[in-house]
């Protein structure tokens, strides 16, 4: 089973998924813990949204699809009657969408939907430093794009074949940089 955070990695870069995956390399990831300082002010952003859209907030939610193989930890839903929302938390200078963070809600909208039987068509993305709230529409190509990158992850995690990379400015800012040639 994959990871929906193995999604984001391997849209950052394929190589990142081998290096944790079939390596075993961890990484340090400084910015969970300062998102959990800032837990306490984004609750009550997102409580209030909840409030506004007639629904239950929630928090802290494991997810996992035997069908579609992927797991994770959503960050926050917001359940109303008709609908449920997958809410994602981000620590971040960049406050539009990014490809890779909509993939991300599309999966964890995707385990919703298994795991509560209501339909998601939509989910926020929750920028703290900003105090930024980006509504995502969850359409079917991304549903048809997600899949293929699961399908992606999957091959590289099996195979264990070392992914072919092209340098960008990104890499300087990979943690994994110094293994990768």
């Amino acid at each position: 089973m994959i990871d929906v955070s193995d999604i984001v990695q391997y849209l950052y870069c394929p190589r990142k998924v081998y290096f944790i995956k079939v390596a075993g390399i961890r990484l340090q990831r400084p910015k969970m813990e300062e998102g959990k300082k800032a837990q306490a002010e984004v609750e009550r952003n997102l409580r209030r949204l909840a409030e506004k859209i007639g629904g239950e907030f929630e928090t802290g939610i494991y997810l996992e699809s035997q069908r579609h193989g992927l797991k994770g930890l959503l960050d926050a839903m917001i359940n109303a009657d008709s609908a449920i929302y997958p809410v994602d938390v981000k620590l971040s200078r960049f406050d539009s969408l990014s490809y890779s963070w909509k993939m991300q809600l599309t999966a964890y909208a995707m385990l919703l939907e298994e795991n509560s039987g209501k339909s998601v068509r939509q989910g926020y993305i929750y920028i703290v430093g900003t105090r930024k709230l980006i509504e995502v529409r969850i359409e079917p190509e991304d549903r048809r794009a997600l899949m293929r990158i699961i399908r992606e992850v999957k091959e590289i995690i099996e195979s264990e074949k070392y992914p072919s990379a092209s340098r960008s400015k990104k890499c300087n800012y990979c943690e994994v940089f110094d293994l990768c040639v």
